[in-house]
């Protein structure tokens, strides 16, 4: 495959590149100078989001982003690069016990794992992988219960003591140059 150089606000939804590393990316959209990506493949496998809760705020999910998986887009882009951003955490069932998180790199929520579906099916994917959408709340009996997407792009829910795949989600300044894959 070849690769050209082109500013990331040039490429539309659907489309793969890399930063400075091998890794790929694909964005999901471009908005206002800024763009939303998704990782190509799996950053991490085999990975639990947490022991005992749903909540993605103190869960091991966002320490491994956090220590292990943002560094590595860092490399790929900048820091400086990488825009922070807040998260709604409302469940898959609209409850809004969990609020917000601010963050620059998290797993998809279950609302873009819905609006951006068709961009997100991928057969070649190992695995299933996290959102940080908890399914629902305590207080209606789900301590537990997280929503994952399958390489066919079915959503579902599961445990969250299972082990999944990280497929993480940031948002980019779009005025940087990237390499677009053919």
């Amino acid at each position: 495959m070849s690769k050209e150089k082109v500013m990331l606000s040039e490429l539309k939804a659907g489309e793969v590149f890399c930063g400075n590393g091998e890794r790929k990316y694909k964005v999901l959209k471009q908005e206002e100078g800024q763009a939303k990506v998704i990782s190509l493949g799996l950053m991490a496998e085999d990975k639990q989001f947490d022991s005992s809760s749903a909540d993605y705020k103190p869960s091991h999910m966002k320490d491994l982003i956090e220590t292990d998986i943002q560094p590595l887009i860092e490399e790929d882009f900048g820091a400086d690069n990488l825009v922070e951003h807040e998260v709604d955490l409302a469940t898959v069932d609209m409850q809004k016990d969990y609020g917000t998180c601010t963050c620059k790199v998290r797993p998809i929520t279950f609302d873009e794992a819905r609006e951006f579906n068709e961009l997100l099916v991928d057969e070649k994917l190992p695995d299933w992988y996290w959102t940080c959408t908890a399914w629902s709340t305590e207080k209606r009996g789900w301590i537990r219960g997280v929503a994952v997407v399958c390489p066919s792009g079915y959503i579902g829910r599961v445990i969250s003591n299972f082990s999944f795949g990280v497929r993480p989600v940031c948002i980019l300044k779009s005025n940087i140059f990237v390499s677009k894959e053919d």
